[in-house]
């Protein structure tokens, strides 16, 4: 079985390396390659450029707070985890990370989700502001929450969207294991054509990933598409929100700029999407 790369943005503070459990849970129990990545932006000034430290050799003092806990999750981890290395990003685009993704085969991104923004935005905040347009599925994740064990999984579908409809394979293999139970949330509008949650109906049980799986439909008829969501997740104690295909889905969640971070934080609940 091939070795699963997870990137976990990382701001060398031990609160990024909290992370690394969640992704160690999405791959239920897989061995996997932790990358750690700064995200360094490029100053404009030639001088700065040419007086800008290099990473590797902060990193080179492992005595730090930061380079002990690694230490420590190497060990405890070391059936989990085959590597985990800090690797420094020069660039702040969105091409630049969509293309270290791309290079690096990576098999998911793991996104933190903060109530607020500090005033000094870090290499974390530029990270989670870029990663808009990479093609493996990103995990957002609230703040201050323990990693739990993932059983109450909730697909997100808008049956006036067909895109959110394609359920996709690389996300259903993420949340199909036999331990967990799958629902599928249908938000409609009232007045719409009973054709199109018809469709929705058998796009779900006809798919081949989802026979012999616990999993069940749940219809909801709602104005507020947004409110829906956030009423479900409450009172089913949902542990994973998922969507697929974001862009498309999230015009009608919410505008593009915040993608799923108001969900994260209006629910407290870990939120699976992939571009």
């Amino acid at each position: 079985m091939p070795v699963k790369k997870i990137v976990i943005p990382t701001d060398l503070t031990n609160q990024s390396l909290s992370l690394i459990k969640y992704g160690l849970q999405m791959m239920k129990g897989q061995t996997c390659q932790i990358i750690l990545l700064q995200l360094i932006p490029l100053p404009d000034s030639i001088t700065d450029l040419i007086l800008l430290p290099r990473e590797e050799d902060k990193l080179a003092n492992l005595n730090t707070p930061f380079q002990k806990a690694l230490e420590r999750i190497r060990k405890s981890y070391a059936v989990e985890i085959s590597k985990l290395d800090v690797v420094p990003l020069y660039g702040d685009s969105p091409l630049k990370i969509r293309n270290f993704m791309e290079d690096n085969n990576i098999d998911l991104v793991l996104c933190p989700v903060t109530e607020a923004r500090t005033a000094a935005a870090n290499s974390v905040d530029l990270f989670n502001s870029l990663i808009t347009d990479v093609s493996c599925p990103v995990l957002y994740i609230p703040d201050d929450t323990e990693a739990i064990r993932f059983r109450k999984i909730a697909y997100v579908l808008d049956p006036e969207d067909t895109y959110t409809l394609l359920v996709d394979d690389l996300l259903l293999n993420l949340t199909s294991g036999k331990d967990y139970y799958v629902t599928f949330l249908v938000i409609f509008k009232p007045g719409t054509n009973i054709m199109k949650l018809e469709y929705v109906l058998k796009e779900i049980y006809r798919h081949e990933k989802l026979k012999d799986k616990n999993c069940s439909v749940h219809l909801i008829q709602e104005n507020n598409f947004k409110g829906g969501v956030y009423t479900f997740a409450e009172e089913f104690k949902v542990d994973l929100l998922v969507a697929g295909r974001k862009k498309k889905f999230f015009g009608n969640l919410f505008s593009r700029k915040r993608i799923s971070s108001e969900v994260v934080k209006q629910t407290k609940v870990p939120f699976l999407a992939i571009a």
